[in-house]
């Protein structure tokens, strides 16, 4: 396993401290978003105000509440005078229409709300005298400035028309006429901080349940990475101790096979045929454990779980014998995504064994260049060279990697093999893998 995923799975194998965290951040963006909230209902953004729970009922409910009170203003109207019922009905339509204003225009800016507020009070005011019924429509006037100004503006708007709901009782006031509109005003800013506190509740459950589900997501792919990573080690462990055991022996049982052919009483000429298949045979069985070997390195870089991905090339590097490699690092070293790390070295590996086994050189360089966006792996040797179109469609077989294999593993990864030779002019392997930068 290599360390990016180690990092993963220590983050995952005391899940505590994962899960803590995520709390503390689910906490702090709850708050964040209840004050947002909150605060776009204080700018008198009424959409946000009636999309909180209990928002919609309460306002159905002062509707209900102001219809009955215009109907009741009307009733009382009819033991007027025709003059002063005409007055009273002009007055009630006025205050419908204006009450219907400040609730249907959510869209409209905070200053048109205002305006129709202003002009509802104003109606009220004057029918104070007319109809004294209409006192009780103060209820619904408080409603609304506390829908528009839902803090201290709207309060002292409140407290502003209950003076003047119990001046209007100049006549003849008592001390049930204060204690009316002064209780109602008490109770509506009571209900109106409840709600606040109830939205303020609702909005920092809603971010924390977002939260935690966005948490259990993160934490099902940790595990599922880490998951995949230890049947990837299994797999590896399993190569090594079957396949790779069993190619070592063959070669083994065939080393033992050609001493005793060399020690028998047979004739060079009769050694010849024998001893060729056995070299033939200890050939493919070694490409074999190479090529086993490297799926191993592939699933589980056990050089990468060790050392970093510059130390896992020199071990590749020391595993050949003939051509003299150098291992170069350019820029800012990091840890790499274990997919890019294991492709990066099965690539590498691949085009180093194809230098040491077909390209005849004494020297090959291979650079491993970090940029901010992107990894890149170079591998130069002074060889033979070759015909790139002649065995570029060569299919990957033992003891070596096909270009196409090369470019459909980078592929994989959103990158691009790049190869460059000659005959008598060596040959340039370049793979480019896009890393994205973290923010």
């Amino acid at each position: 396993m290599d360390s990016s995923l180690e990092s993963h799975v220590e983050g995952i194998e005391p899940n505590t401290q994962g899960t803590h965290d995520a709390l503390t951040r689910a906490k702090n963006r709850m708050k964040n978003t209840a004050s947002a909230t909150l605060t776009n209902i204080a700018a008198g953004d009424v959409n946000t105000y009636d999309s909180q729970p209990g928002a919609a009922a309460y306002r159905r409910a002062m509707t209900v509440l102001t219809v009955f009170l215009l109907v009741a203003a009307l009733a009382d109207a009819t033991r007027l005078g025709r003059n002063d019922a005409i007055i009273a009905v002009v007055f009630s339509a006025l205050f419908a229409f204006a009450y219907a204003m400040a609730v249907t225009r959510a869209d409209d800016s905070l200053w048109l709300k205002l305006t129709w507020l202003a002009a509802l009070t104003i109606v009220w005011v004057l029918m104070l005298p007319v109809v004294q019924v209409s006192v009780y429509l103060v209820f619904p006037l408080f409603f609304l400035y506390l829908r528009v100004l839902p803090d201290y503006r709207g309060m002292i708007a409140v407290l502003g028309a209950t003076a003047v709901a119990i001046l209007s009782y100049r006549s003849h006031l008592t001390y049930g006429a204060v204690m009316g509109p002064g209780v109602s005003a008490l109770v509506v800013i009571g209900i109106h901080l409840a709600f606040q506190a109830l939205w303020r509740g609702a909005r920092e459950r809603e971010a924390l349940i977002a939260e935690l589900i966005e948490t259990r997501s993160q934490l099902a792919e940790t595990e599922r990475a880490a998951g995949i990573a230890a049947e990837r080690q299994r797999i590896a462990h399993e190569i090594h101790d079957t396949l790779a055991q069993g190619l070592s022996s063959i070669q083994m049982l065939l080393r033992v096979s050609e001493q005793a052919i060399n020690k028998s009483s047979m004739t060079e000429d009769e050694k010849i045929a024998p001893l060729k298949h056995i070299g033939i045979a200890r050939q493919t069985a070694a490409d074999n454990l190479q090529e086993a070997r490297a799926m191993i390195a592939a699933l589980q870089p056990a050089a990468l779980s060790k050392t970093s991905l510059e130390g896992a090339l020199l071990r590749v590097a020391e595993s050949f014998v003939g051509p003299d490699y150098t291992i170069t690092v350019d820029g800012d070293e990091r840890q790499l995504p274990m997919k890019v790390e294991a492709a990066l070295l099965r690539i590498g590996q691949g085009a180093m064994g194809n230098v040491a086994k077909h390209a005849s050189a004494t020297r090959c360089a291979v650079t491993l260049t970090y940029s901010p966006g992107e990894v890149r792996l170079d591998v130069v040797d002074n060889g033979a060279g070759f015909d790139p179109a002649a065995v570029e469609d060569r299919p990957a077989g033992l003891g070596h990697i096909g270009v196409n294999a090369m470019r459909q593993r980078a592929a994989e990864l959103g990158g691009t093999v790049e190869l460059e030779s000659a005959p008598g002019q060596g040959t340039a392997v370049s793979v480019a893998i896009p890393i994205p930068e973290e923010n």
